[in-house]
């Protein structure tokens, strides 16, 4: 039996559901509610499982599996048919390289964006002393700590034109690439694209879709993908991946990271 402990609109989870999906594989939903007033991934029972207090987490048989990138490798270890890796050995290590770059940074920098855009303005509406429960309880040093500088300063982080950049050259990379394949690794759909789809349809929700407009290659790309019937049963089916916050703040954003982009 699979359970996967997510929630909706965590990229890390999307990855893993795209992954279940593609494999036809069945499982069983558990939820965890992020919101500042439930704050189920810190809770007790649940840090047991997860003790960096984050989505997803893979549980295969009374196994433990956590860290998105690892739970991808591990179901196609265990679950080979409908194959999301080259066989080739090369290939394979080409495809490595691209998921590498989620946990090299990539991710990080996602939440760094975010969070400056739009996320910020959530944890206004929120009594302090529940924030500062919220944080304490944060067992993910990297991620408290950047949070802490991106709530305060938003748009003037001095972490945000890093990350941008980093998207910039990361999408740049990927438009080179499609130009000699349509996939990212292999010649095949794999990891690779899974892993790196979520990244820029994200972008999207917080409408930077403009940022894209000369990456044609790669919005092709992920019309392909979302094309497929996996995105409708691993994205779509979760809820609409933007909000009224994240599409207000993020137009009113976009200048300012458009500049970065530049």
């Amino acid at each position: 039996m699979i359970a996967l402990y997510h929630f909706d609109r965590s990229t890390a989870a999307q990855k893993v559901r795209l992954s279940l999906a593609e494999k036809g594989l069945a499982w069983e939903s558990r939820y965890v509610d992020p919101g500042m007033k439930k704050r189920q991934q810190h809770d007790p029972d649940y840090l047991k499982l997860n003790p960096r207090g984050l989505v997803p987490t893979l549980v295969h048989d009374g196994r433990v599996v956590r860290e998105s990138q690892v739970i991808l490798e591990y179901l196609e270890d265990v679950f080979p048919t409908t194959p999301l890796r080259p066989a080739d050995s090369y290939e394979r290590a080409q495809m490595r390289l691209w998921t590498k770059l989620v946990d090299e940074g990539l991710h990080v920098d996602s939440r760094t964006i975010g969070q400056c855009i739009a996320m910020r303005f959530v944890m206004q509406d929120v009594d302090p002393a529940t924030i500062k429960r919220h944080y304490e309880a944060m067992p993910d040093e990297v991620r408290r700590d950047n949070d802490l500088v991106n709530n305060e300063k938003g748009l003037n982080s001095p972490l945000l034109p890093g990350a941008v950049r980093r998207f910039k050259k990361a999408f740049t990379a990927i438009e080179d690439r499609l130009e000699d394949s349509p996939w990212l690794a292999g010649g095949m759909f794999s990891l690779a694209d899974i892993s790196l789809v979520v990244y820029s349809a994200r972008m999207e929700s917080f409408q930077l879709a403009g940022l894209l407009d000369a990456l044609p290659r790669l919005r092709d790309w992920q019309a392909r993908i979302k094309a497929r019937p996996s995105w409708a049963e691993a994205v779509e089916k979760w809820g609409d991946t933007s909000s009224p916050t994240r599409q207000e703040r993020g137009k009113e954003a976009f200048p300012r990271i458009k500049a970065l982009w530049a």
